[in-house]
């Protein structure tokens, strides 16, 4: 059998258990699952029959137990107040986000449809209808869409859920899973009552605003259908810019967006509504993501071989097995690089690693005298500094002369829960570190600053950061062998192997399936977050694209009178080309601004339990101000070849029939 769990087997013992009913010391175990983990502080006291559960190690009446606190936690919900608050707080915004997104989404399905259908409403009018008859009539048919609509988006959901749990079984089962038969679906009827409701809500609310509208025009105006648009002439002004910039073709375009508002504004409103969920939910994934990397860590090697200074002919006998994908040697100074300048040192209270230098033996004596902060220095070989530079993201050539600083720490602030993430040294990139080592002053320029430790510490937390430097370049700093870390496609073979070479003081640690695990975990956050901005970003695409094409369309009579009054289909295209690029670039002024309010929101989120520096979500930026434009473009020139298509003649005849 596979070694059983530590509490059954502790890592101590020999390897070698027998599980058998025959044998009978007068001893047993007992495994307890409380019915309800909520209260397990008083029903945990009551089965170890102590007074109360802070004194259970004292008073217990049994000789050993133990409590699997993290399932404990997981059941009862069982954090600290600024855990509970910060989850809370993120998971708030991101329903908030989700319900305005579809609601707005709805709404304006809603009211499109029903401009679209304004001269029918006016045809019933004209025949007897009365105004609540044809409120009815709106709010009748929305409902019935709803009745379609709403079970067919649960059943979605649910069927979305399940293929979505069969593929992260299928994909990480095995791995992150090897004791369960995988993530099981399990549907609640809570989310779908929710859902049907916030469904039935939403499509009433949208829907009555419409019908007010539709009921309340006369039947004559809604037969005939014009446009009613009272503008002054000192509106429709055209700025001399637009004019010398884009001609004829600009100011048509600019008057055509003054006098058309109530158009106009719902395109810009609804990118701008897009971009802004877009620039969020970046924000989102990337703060998740940084969560989650320092915790679930994706390793390049999955054995780990602990060094105690061997020489580098023995090394040499491991790297050269052939079992071995790739390796990776780290090495340590044999002393720390003291930094004196308290200037360039970030305070974190409470947390200060500092050595005080008196100058009062020979080791010390060429040292200034006072508060010395040690800078671990980190040395790897030429092979190994190549390969993590790439890991990092960095230029091998340019940087391997230099030291790379990785500073990054996260401590709790003043004793409490509350988590901090701050750089411990003010040095930049083209800095110069200047400190001592051993009793000699040294100058280590900073060719880049990462928050990625090298292979084999990257769990290790050491407050006053590392130094990574090529050890061809710097050969006057003595480095010892700490770590050598292998990749290997048969791990067991190479342990084997290694062994049989016979190498003292040499500790061995595979985790093959620890890493294994590592890395099914990020893959399954990874699915999921992906999978939701997938969504949303759908929602927003969907939305923008319902919204232009049934503007546009409106517009029909608008572009075939300007057709038939002589505009040429080059001034045409220009004209709609040049109204694209006006609301695309007030969407996203408007966008970036509400996007970078909502990324502070989370921020404020997150900074309940884990204080960072406010992410500026650049790249999603730059995303959106090219999408925007690129996808406004395609929709435009999809909803004009439909117009196109359509005879001028018979598209004025038609409207003033």
């Amino acid at each position: 059998m596979e070694r059983a769990s530590y509490n059954f087997e502790g890592y101590g013992d020999p390897g070698y258990s027998i599980i058998s009913t025959n044998y009978n010391d007068g001893k047993s175990q007992a495994y307890i699952s409380l019915k309800n983990p909520k209260n397990y502080k008083k029903e945990i006291p009551k089965i170890l029959g102590v007074d109360s559960y802070e004194k259970i190690t004292e008073q217990s009446k049994y000789e050993s137990f133990d409590r699997n606190v993290e399932l404990l936690r997981w059941e009862s919900f069982a954090f600290n107040n600024e855990t509970v608050v910060m989850l809370y707080s993120v998971v708030g915004i991101v329903i908030f986000i989700i319900i305005f997104t579809s609601v707005f989404c709805i709404r304006n399905s809603f009211a499109i449809a029903t401009t679209e259908k304004m001269k029918m409403y006016g045809m019933l009018a004209s025949i007897g209808a009365t105004r609540k008859q044809i409120k009815k009539n709106v709010i009748f048919e929305s409902l019935l869409l709803g009745i379609i609509a709403i079970p067919i988006g649960i059943l979605s959901g649910i069927i979305a859920v399940y293929i979505l749990m069969q593929i992260v079984n299928s994909l990480i089962g095995e791995n992150l899973l090897s004791n369960v038969n995988g993530i099981i679906v399990k549907v609640t009827w809570l989310p779908i009552f929710i859902s049907a409701i916030l469904g039935v809500v939403t499509i009433y609310l949208s829907a009555i605003s419409s019908a007010k509208k539709a009921s309340k025009v006369s039947p004559i105006d809604l037969v005939r259908s014009p446009e009613k648009i009272k503008m002054k002439a000192r509106k429709l002004k055209v700025p001399k810019a637009i004019s010398k910039l884009f001609k004829t073709g600009g100011e048509l375009a600019y008057k055509n967006l003054k006098r058309s508002k109530k158009k106009y504004r719902t395109t810009v409103i609804s990118l701008s509504v897009s971009i802004c969920i877009f620039i969020t939910m970046n924000a989102l994934l990337t703060n998740m993501f940084d969560l989650t990397d320092n915790y679930y860590q994706d390793y390049d090697y999955n054995l780990v071989i602990y060094c105690s200074n061997n020489p580098k002919e023995q090394i040499e006998k491991i790297t050269n097995l052939n079992n071995i994908d790739e390796y990776f040697l780290l090495y340590r100074s044999d002393d720390y690089l003291k930094i004196f300048d308290e200037n360039k040192v970030n305070k974190m209270e409470g947390t200060e690693e500092l050595e005080i230098i008196d100058n009062d033996n020979e080791e010390t004596k060429n040292l200034p005298s006072g508060k010395a902060f040690k800078l671990q220095i980190i040395g790897l070989d030429d092979n190994t500094f190549q390969k993590y530079t790439k890991k990092i993201g960095v230029n091998y050539e340019q940087v391997k002369q230099f030291g790379i600083l990785c500073d990054n720490y996260v401590y709790y602030q003043n004793n409490s829960s509350k988590q901090v993430e701050k750089r411990r040294y003010k040095y930049e990139k083209n800095d110069t570190i200047t400190g001592f080592w051993k009793d000699k002053e040294i100058n280590i320029k900073v060719g880049a600053i990462t928050d990625q430790k090298p292979y084999g510490i990257e769990n290790q937390h050491y407050m006053d950061g590392y130094l990574i430097v090529n050890m061809e370049e710097y050969k006057d700093i003595d480095f010892k062998l700490n770590y050598l870390t292998i990749q290997s496609s048969n791990t067991e073979k190479l342990v084997e192997e290694i062994e049989n070479i016979k190498i003292e003081n040499i500790y061995i640690t595979n985790f093959e399936e620890s890493a294994k695990e590592q890395r099914a975990m990020g893959i399954v956050i990874k699915i999921f977050l992906y999978g939701f901005i997938s969504v949303i970003t759908l929602i927003g695409v969907t939305n923008i694209f319902n919204t232009i094409t049934s503007n546009m369309e409106l517009r029909q009579k608008e572009f075939a009178m300007l057709k038939s009054i002589g505009m040429t289909k080059k001034e045409f295209n220009r004209m709609i080309n040049l109204e694209t690029i006006f609301y695309s670039s007030k969407s996203l002024i408007y966008g970036i601004t509400l996007g970078l309010l909502g990324t502070f929101a989370l921020y404020e989120a997150f900074s309940v339990k884990i204080a960072r520096g406010v992410y500026i979500p650049i790249n999603a930026i730059i995303i959106s101000i090219i999408a925007v434009f690129i996808l406004v473009f395609i929709i435009m020139k999809y909803s004009m070849a439909k117009i196109n298509k359509q005879n001028t003649i018979e598209t004025i005849r038609n409207e003033n029939i």
